[in-house]
């Protein structure tokens, strides 16, 4: 699943840097991803269909994060906040991977490049 489509660059409006104060080293770039990319034509319906069931995977997160905003009458509900963070996670990531599983991916990377 994480390579089912590629999405579009996204122009963020307030991306709240600053070029001025920011430092270079640690403004992120996007990675533009070639290999593995299943769907890459917006125009094309399944692309459609993916990218609506990403946002209905989104707003399903959205709801019920605001569930968990609610009274809870004293309930511990720290396994449903620990889930819907995870969702989160792999939401807001491109590609659907956890921040965990990006790491641990580039550490192997990295090691992998310190023996050729």
């Amino acid at each position: 699943m994480p390579t089912i489509y590629k999405e579009a660059p996204k122009e963020v409006v307030n991306s709240c840097s600053d070029p001025d104060v920011d430092v270079d080293g640690l403004i992120v770039d996007q990675l533009d991803v070639q290999a593995g990319i299943i769907l890459t034509d917006p125009h094309d319906p399944r692309y459609q269909r993916v990218v609506k069931l990403r946002t209905r995977f989104g707003n399903l997160i959205h709801l019920a994060a605001t569930k968990l905003r609610q009274d809870q009458h004293g309930e511990d509900h720290i396994d449903g906040v620990i889930a819907v963070v995870r969702a989160l996670d792999t939401f807001f990531l491109d590609y659907g991977m956890s921040r965990g599983d990006y790491t641990t991916l580039q550490k192997n990377f990295s090691q992998s490049r310190e023996y050729v």
